[in-house]
């Protein structure tokens, strides 16, 4: 009888470790979450996570905290959320870099975008302009490839291999142009040196180029997208410039660790996508120059990831860039 009893006693301290074990994963998320930016503070990618986390906090019940931490061209951070535990307190902010970084550096890369995450939600796209000081006697770009042909003209890049700085070498490559590349931590930081004209060119996102094309201090030349924009509906596209190889738009989106529970990366994508329909959020996406993303599936999600890494490989091949 005795013996018995023991044998009752594990059983019942067995079944409250399994309850408590049920209970802990219903009960997620616990304590805070964060959303890590691997490019500087204020940046585009930076802003509409903050929008995105300002509302699905609530939702969650938990604070959602938006971490900028640059370094290593995005590669960094990005390697260090990779390595989380998949337990849905660490995302990602994905853009480009996330899936250009494979062709950039196939053989030091510490990261894979597609084997390495969960890819939760889309969240909107947004167009970059070829911009350049209002100063800088251009109006076209046709203009400013036969000023920039035979003089020393310099590039605000960010990161390499980002949006900004593959869309400016191709154009270059397709110009026939050469101009030194100055290389800045992030768009914000090289705003400054091209208003002033110490770079005379800059492939620039359309939500930190309005506000400074509206003030006079910079003017458009091209917009990378093949229609034309409603913040700036004057600025022809590349498209109708006959360079439809230069269309680029850049995209924003959240990924977590793989293995991250699928009912956790399923109740974050029903979340954004909520967020996403919000009347106000839409708005301030809409003014920003931001198209918030269509409804969107964690495997749709992954689709486009997979076809944009594809993509960005067969832009460095054909702009002959250096890798690694």
């Amino acid at each position: 009888m005795k013996g018995l009893a023991m044998h009752r006693v594990v059983l019942l301290a067995f079944a409250a470790l399994c309850a408590a074990g049920a209970q802990a994963q219903e009960t997620w998320p616990a304590r805070p979450i964060r959303i890590v930016v691997p490019f500087p503070a204020g940046g585009q990618l930076d802003v509409v996570m903050r929008l995105v986390a300002e509302k699905v906090s609530p939702a969650l019940g938990q604070p959602v905290i938006v971490e900028a931490k640059p370094g290593a061209d995005g590669n960094l951070a990005t390697e260090q959320v990779a390595k989380s535990a998949p337990d849905g307190y660490t995302w990602l902010a994905a853009s480009p870099p996330t899936t250009i970084q494979p062709s950039v550096r196939p053989t030091t890369l510490k990261f894979d975008p597609l084997r390495d995450f969960e890819a939760v939600a889309l969240v909107g796209t947004s167009p970059f302009l070829f911009v350049v000081p209002a100063t800088l006697p251009a109006d076209s770009l046709d203009e400013f490839v036969k000023y920039a042909k035979g003089r020393d003209l310099s590039y605000a890049g960010s990161a390499r291999g980002t949006v900004v700085h593959l869309a400016t070498e191709l154009f270059m490559h397709d110009a026939g142009l050469k101009m030194e590349a100055i290389n800045y931590p992030g768009q914000p930081s090289a705003i400054a040196d091209l208003v002033t004209g110490r770079v005379q060119f800059m492939t620039l996102g359309l939500i930190l180029a309005e506000p400074q094309i509206k003030a006079g201090k910079l003017k458009a030349l091209a917009i990378l997208d093949r229609q034309r924009h409603r913040l700036l509906p004057s600025v022809p596209t590349v498209e109708e410039l006959k360079l439809s190889g230069l269309v680029m738009l850049t995209w924003f989106g959240i990924a977590m660790p793989a293995k991250t529970p699928q009912a956790i990366v399923e109740r974050v994508n029903a979340e954004v996508m909520k967020v996403l329909a919000m009347p106000d959020i839409v708005e301030k996406l809409n003014g920003m120059g931001v198209d918030p993303a269509r409804s969107n599936r964690p495997a749709d999600f992954a689709a486009f990831m997979k076809e944009d890494v594809a993509r960005w490989k067969a832009v460095v091949k054909t702009a002959r860039l250096e890798t690694d």
